[in-house]
């Protein structure tokens, strides 16, 4: 195949389920969506910077390795890459996490960030492989491969990383210092372990089915417990809504009718709609916007209540007030 075509098939291949996967992790952040530009920025970290640091730093420690032979490049795949390529994807997470505390909620959010993360260091390094593929093998071999690495295996850096942020996200909302460090060292232990299990499984397949298996399991069931989790925010989420806006009917900041609405996602839907078909788009704009200085509102306010002031959320709350009733 000429190499353009092979490139082309390859990026289009790569990107399709990417666009796909990426929408559903969109729609996962029901209540309060993280700021486009701000999730664009992780998606992009891990495309670009995070997988080309990756690259670099597992050739320059393959040199080494490389006179173990067989046992050198199984250390590499096991234990390097998995080690340097969710440090690399976990520096963009860090950085939210201290530079943007304030788009930094809880767990649901770091798992939002650090899938994005992994949504396109997949992307890319799935470009790569199928680039490769194509050079050398059958179209029926390139088949089995984006089976694999696109549908099958399609979520593993979104999940490695996700387990990541989730202990950021945890550690967001801990009192106690020393859990706001342990924590994301423990779940970067466990984002790591998760990649390496899957890279050695995955190595040892052409050994044993096995190993294939094992493998399976492993992502599989690490992608439930994170929708488990994912499902617990939302409650957890929805929880914030109604505790800590129902002082703010009585303070005249919303009404009523709006609370209602706030703490379900079909509802605030509805009304969007409503208004988008009867009144136009700005009106429908401007119910958004209300709604998200609405839902920040109880979130600053929860914050303020468990993790104490540590990013500012006393003056946020008093200018979400002010933007609440000026609106």
């Amino acid at each position: 195949m000429p190499i353009l075509s092979a490139l082309a098939l390859s990026v289009v291949a790569a990107v399709l389920p990417t666009v796909v996967y990426v929408a559903v992790l969109w729609w996962l952040d029901r209540y309060e969506k993280e700021p486009l530009w701000l999730f664009s920025l992780a998606f992009l970290w891990g495309a670009l910077p995070a997988l080309v640091a990756s690259l670099i730093v597992e050739l320059i420690a393959l040199v080494p390795l490389s006179v173990f032979g067989g046992l050198g490049q199984m250390a590499s795949t096991s234990i390097v890459a998995p080690l340097v390529e969710e440090a690399a994807k976990g520096a963009a997470l860090l950085a939210i996490f201290w530079l943007y505390r304030s788009e930094f909620d809880g767990v649901l959010d770091g798992i939002i960030y650090g899938a994005a993360i992994g949504f396109g260091f997949a992307m890319t390094e799935n470009v790569l492989y199928f680039f490769g593929e194509l050079g050398k093998a059958e179209s029926s071999s390139f088949v089995v491969l984006w089976a694999l690495r696109a549908l099958v295996f399609g979520l593993n850096h979104s999940l490695f990383t996700s387990v990541t942020g989730a202990g950021l996200g945890l550690a967001r909302l801990s009192q106690q210092a020393w859990r706001r460090w342990l924590l994301p060292l423990a779940a970067f232990a466990g984002a790591v372990a998760l990649h390496a299990i899957h890279n050695l499984s995955s190595a040892l397949a052409a050994v044993t089915c096995w190993s294939f298996l094992i493998s399976l399991a492993s992502d599989w069931g690490g992608l439930a417990v994170i929708l488990a989790v994912i499902v617990l925010s939302w409650r957890e989420e929805r929880r914030w809504l109604t505790g800590q806006l129902g002082e703010e009917v009585a303070r005249g900041v919303v009404t009523a009718e709006e609370y209602a609405i706030l703490s379900s996602p079909v509802r605030r839907l509805a009304r969007g709609w409503a208004l988008l078909s009867r009144q136009g788009w700005a009106a429908a704009r401007a119910w958004g916007r209300r709604a998200g200085w609405a839902t920040e509102l109880a979130f600053k306010k929860h914050q303020l209540a468990t993790a104490g002031p540590t990013a500012g959320e006393a003056a946020a709350i008093d200018r979400l007030r002010a933007q609440l009733r000026g609106a």
